[in-house]
């Protein structure tokens, strides 16, 4: 029943992962492109509430579903009967008071997510919903590895930073390769403008992302991590290795769109007069079609962090 219930956590950390990836990057191009007026721009909005609505209802779903099998495991018993077990781990456990926080957070920030158009893409509402996803996160390092030792130390101010950094990479590559991206903008010059702007921020974001990550990543190996002789030989070093080499593969083809494409993308939507849009179709195509393929590595990833998040390093064993 152990090994059952551990499977089925992990497969809702993927869940709760990939919602909540989503729900800040779609928070992110929501920032971006709440004061641009293009036709391109007002028809993405509405699409990018729908993904908020969708992550945080997901993220919802699955966060409750880890409450309850993390309760059937501590409790030892059935999920069917882990009603009780719930009650005790929410009122009596330091588990429970993190997964309070983050539920009321997300709850915050679904409720901003399904306001109309023009409440949400305020000022303060942005502000709001970034606070409250910055609160989930943080909810979540508490209960990681490296909340073992408090809920206010460096190991876990970095593991959130980090946790934040990789829910902005990764969002930022889902919303724009499977929403905004997806089709190359009308042949107006304003809709073409609004687009390459945002390409940009893209851009600018997922570069800030990857440095931070590696800088807190490399940091938090160091933490858990004795020597490099800790990564042979034990599921955690394994389980690292692999999202390791997803990380460093989805970064490539980050590279590559940035240095290869993205330069033939934003000339051909700068490019005054109707003759520019053939060309920013085809770059636009190119530039979304490897931004689908890192989508599908960076969900390996996650994958590969959701063993990693539930099995101890070496140091702890």
């Amino acid at each position: 029943m152990e090994y059952e219930l551990a499977s089925v956590q992990r497969a809702l950390t993927v869940v709760l992962n990939l919602a909540l990836d989503l729900l800040v990057g779609a928070s992110a191009a929501m920032f971006w492109l709440r004061t641009r007026g293009s036709p391109w721009a007002r028809a993405m909005l509405p699409r990018l509430r729908g993904a908020l609505l969708a992550g945080a209802e997901a993220a919802l779903a699955a966060d409750a579903g880890i409450l309850w099998t993390e309760a059937a495991s501590m409790a030892e018993v059935p999920l069917p009967d882990a009603l009780p077990a719930v009650r005790s781990v929410i009122g009596a456990t330091h588990y429970g008071l993190a997964w309070s926080i983050g539920a009321a957070a997300l709850l915050v920030a679904g409720a901003v997510s399904a306001a109309p158009l023009r409440l949400q893409t305020g000022s303060a509402a942005c502000a709001v919903r970034a606070l409250a996803i910055a609160v989930l996160l943080y909810s979540r390092s508490m209960v990681s590895h490296a909340g073992a030792a408090g809920d206010f130390t460096w190991a876990l101010a970095i593991d959130w930073v980090h946790l934040v950094l990789v829910s902005l990479w990764v969002g930022d590559v889902v919303v724009a390769g499977l929403i905004t991206l997806r089709r190359p903008p009308a042949s107006s010059p304003e809709s073409r403008t609004d687009c390459a702007a945002y390409v940009a921020a893209l851009s600018r974001s997922a570069t800030l992302a990857l440095a931070g990550i590696f800088i807190t990543g490399v940091l938090g190996a160091w933490r858990v991590l004795e020597g490099p002789e800790d990564l042979v030989g034990n599921p955690y070093g394994t389980a690292l290795i692999v999202k390791l080499g997803l990380v460093l593969c989805a970064a490539a083809l980050g590279g590559f769109n940035r240095y290869l494409v993205m330069p033939s993308l934003l000339r051909a939507l700068t490019q005054p007069g109707p003759g520019a849009q053939p060309g920013a179709q085809e770059a636009g195509g190119r530039f979304a079609r490897v931004l689908q393929i890192e989508v599908l590595v960076l969900a390996a990833a996650i994958v590969a962090a959701a063993f990693l998040t539930s099995t101890p390093p070496p140091m702890a064993s």
